[in-house]
């Protein structure tokens, strides 16, 4: 079940649909609550009881999500009046029928776009209420590459405009310029180059031209290129590695009478301030953080980092302690998931079946992009993320350039990593990415979770402890071994795996009895002491053991050991 969170707390929301003075067709209000509220069953709720028309966008349609959200929708509603559309119904006239008649739509983020494209204009007609589920990225970015460039000479010659070839040197000269520009190189600079002046409308007009001929000769391949083409020359582009980078200006946010976004990351995610579209409403923290434990290991877990890490996942699991821990989610990227998999087996010394069976608990591997909205491991507590959550910088940029351009302002050149509001959106991302991964353990008390996060950056880091108000923070520093270093593999070959570690606990243990002048101890009592839960598991120890005791003179008598 979802968090149960008392009403009074959705105040804001509520008042914000029911009350049509609060309407607003220019603004999204955006509210902020915390994951794990339950602030998107709240909203399916307001809108099961409001006689409103209503548009309901969430992130996906897989696995019967947004069937199920229409479902519970029409069950709080005690009647049909949701339905969910996808894009494998648009061609079925009877479900657009259904759609359009619906009380309220329930769509998926690809659709919203769509339809922010200018597509599917059916669906929202006498529609007054718009609520959207998690940020509304519009961004579809458009690469111009040296193939590209060519294929104006190859493939559209045969349309006998001249233009063509002239934009094709143009650009072709460009792109050599900023590639051998010794101070661009040597600054990291990503060149913001626009085509507002008058010398370049003749290529303006020739290329809606060609779209037009390309259209009429069915020729999709051709259109596709010339729309590149075409929005590098409205937008302007950002010139790196390589190639010329813009986005599709065609889609438009399309709004309502009353337009509501629902985000846990909205007071962190920058991309909120870069348009006046977007008023984040602030809302108070509802969970009390302040028994949760916050590991930081302070080490570089980018892409490249991590190719070279022989052994992050054991060093990880030597840090973490399973005591009253409930399960253990390990978050890395997809490429990755299968070495930490096999990095786990490696530290327990057994398949993954086993280890679970061993430790009594659930061990699982996630990556980032498959996180979000996901309540599967809402009862687990411990939660390992191995990986910063970093995009193409490239898509920072752009997505920087999108709100400008939308906006009217200006765009110049970025130095990686130096533009202020790059950077700006950049950390916050990567923040929002962590502390999304985080909250899906420990949903129905977020005071259990034992969070391990490995990353270098303290400003990432201090964003998401924002978001946890009185969680304990812990600096931690780990030594990991990196490939290609023999001294490394030669260690990682004499690191005890954790067999051996128990075995040296049950030796501790019994030792101290012993010398305390205790004639014995159940093996229950040891086995619960050093966390092992299946007696079976308990009794492969005894082999190893067999010299200690002996020297030790300690027997093994029915379900005791005895001190002779």
């Amino acid at each position: 079940m979802e968090n149960v969170v008392s009403t009074s707390v959705f105040d804001d929301l509520k008042s914000q649909i029911f009350d049509r003075n609060k309407w607003d067709n220019k603004v999204f209000s955006v509210y902020g609550y915390e994951a794990g509220a339950g602030k998107s069953r709240r909203a399916q709720q307001y809108l099961a009881e409001i006689e409103d028309r209503a548009l309901y966008v969430q992130r996906f349609s897989k696995d019967g999500e947004l069937d199920a959200t229409a479902e519970r929708i029409n069950l709080l509603a005690g009647k049909e009046v949701a339905v969910a559309f996808t894009g494998e119904d648009t061609r079925k006239k009877r479900a657009r029928k259904k759609a359009i008649e619906a009380r309220t739509l329930c769509i998926t983020h690809k659709m919203y776009s769509n339809i922010c494209r200018g597509d599917h204009q059916d669906l929202i007609v006498n529609r007054s209420i718009l609520v959207i589920d998690e940020y509304p990225d519009l961004l579809e970015q458009i690469t111009v590459t040296n193939k590209e460039i060519g294929q104006l000479w190859t493939d559209i010659f045969q349309y006998g405009f001249a233009e063509t070839d002239d934009l094709a040197s143009l650009l072709r000269d460009m792109a050599n310029k900023y590639s051998n520009d010794s101070t661009i190189l040597k600054n990291r600079e990503m060149v913001f180059v626009n085509f507002q002046s008058e010398q370049y409308d003749k290529y303006k007009e020739v290329i809606g031209q060609l779209l037009k001929k390309a259209e009429q000769a069915k020729r999709t391949d051709h259109k596709e290129l010339l729309f590149k083409f075409q929005q590098i020359l409205n937008n302007g582009y950002y010139f790196y590695e390589g190639a010329f980078h813009t986005f599709d200006s065609t889609p438009k946010f399309v709004m309502l009478d009353c337009n509501i976004i629902l985000d846990a990351n909205a007071e962190l995610d920058y991309k909120y301030s870069l348009s006046a579209i977007f008023n984040v409403i602030n809302q108070p923290k509802i969970y009390d953080y302040s028994q949760a434990e916050f590991y930081h290991y302070n080490l570089n877990t980018s892409k490249k980092a991590l190719k070279n890490y022989i052994n992050l996942t054991e060093r990880a699991l030597e840090q973490i302690d399973l005591k009253d821990s409930s399960g253990m989610l390990f978050i890395t990227e997809q490429g990755l998931k299968e070495q930490v998999e096999k990095g786990i087996e490696a530290y327990f010394n057994d398949s993954f079946d086993g280890i679970q069976e061993t430790i009594g608990m659930p061990v699982t591997v996630d990556y980032f992009g498959n996180l979000i909205g996901k309540n599967n491991y809402r009862n687990l507590n411990t939660v390992i993320v191995q990986k910063t959550p970093n995009f193409d910088y490239g898509t920072y940029a752009l997505t920087n350039f999108f709100y400008k351009y939308h906006e009217n302002l200006l765009t110049d050149n970025i130095a990686i990593f130096q533009d202020d509001d790059v950077e700006k959106i950049r950390l916050s991302t990567i923040a929002g990415e962590i502390y999304q991964a985080i909250r899906r353990i420990a949903r129905d008390n977020p005071g259990d979770a034992k969070i391990h996060v490995f990353n270098s950056n303290q400003e990432v880091i201090d964003m998401v402890l924002e978001q946890m108000p009185g969680i304990q923070y812990h600096k931690c520093q780990i030594e990991v071994n990196k490939a290609g270093k023999g001294a490394g593999a030669k260690e990682k070959e004499k690191k005890p795996s954790l067999t051996d570690k128990r075995i040296e606990e049950v030796k501790t243990i019994l030792a101290n009895l012993k010398q305390s002048g205790k004639s014995d101890i159940t093996k229950k009592e040891v086995r619960i002491q050093i966390g092992i839960k299946s007696s079976a598991n308990f009794t492969k120890l005894f082999d190893d053991l067999k010299p200690f005791l002996q020297i030790n003179q300690i027997s093994i008598k029915g379900q005791k050991f005895i001190f002779n």
